[in-house]
């Protein structure tokens, strides 16, 4: 009995100095909303393909279709906005010689892939908690039944960052372009042009 009141003693103590600092914003509410940005929005799992395999998947794609995931209107109205991104997303792929296919293009092509661009954000009271992912979705085909198929991301990269609300349409050169650029990279290594 008198351990656990102790240990009692010692959670209600952390939980007051949190509350305390969280309270009047100080820097463990940004450090604790990255640490919940990277918990949940990275998909990281141990079936997870490396950068060879993920390299590997790209080989013989003629393109990619574009989804932007919708920006929240908070980010938005700070400068963060799907069509910015989306025109960032298409002039580094048309730069590189990758294909930007139609959503119909898209549908004729067996493995239907998509370059899926999400970024999520939190705000605090003076600065932005984002988790930015860049990831390649396809058709793929299961081992044991090769005509049944499904969606699958055969490659992924992603970031989490913390930044003022000032600066969150900086977002799009500093964080998206650079992995759009790294994507691009990949999918010239097994696609040269």
């Amino acid at each position: 009995p008198e351990q656990d009141t102790r240990l009692f003693r010692i959670v209600t103590r952390s939980g007051s100095a949190y509350r305390a600092v969280n309270r009047y914003g100080g820097s463990m509410r940004y450090v604790m909303m990255a640490i919940v940005l990277v918990l949940t929005c990275l998909g990281l799992s141990t079936a997870q393909a490396g950068t060879a395999f993920e390299r590997e998947s790209l080989r013989g794609l003629p393109g990619v279709a574009i989804v932007i995931e919708n920006i929240v209107p908070e980010a938005q109205a700070e400068g963060l906005t799907d069509e910015a991104i989306r025109t960032s997303v298409e002039l580094i792929l048309r730069s590189s010689g990758i294909r930007v296919l139609a959503e119909s293009d898209n549908a004729k092509t067996p493995s239907a892939p998509w370059l899926y661009v999400g970024v999520r954000t939190v705000k605090g009271k003076l600065a932005y908690a984002t988790c930015t992912t860049v990831s390649l979705q396809q058709q793929v085909a299961l081992v044991q039944r090769p005509k049944h198929t499904t969606d699958a991301t055969t490659w992924q990269e992603g970031i989490v960052t913390v930044m003022s609300t000032r600066l969150l349409g900086s977002l799009i050169p500093e964080t998206i372009e650079p992995l759009v650029k790294s994507f691009a990279n990949d999918f010239l290594s097994v696609n040269p042009r």
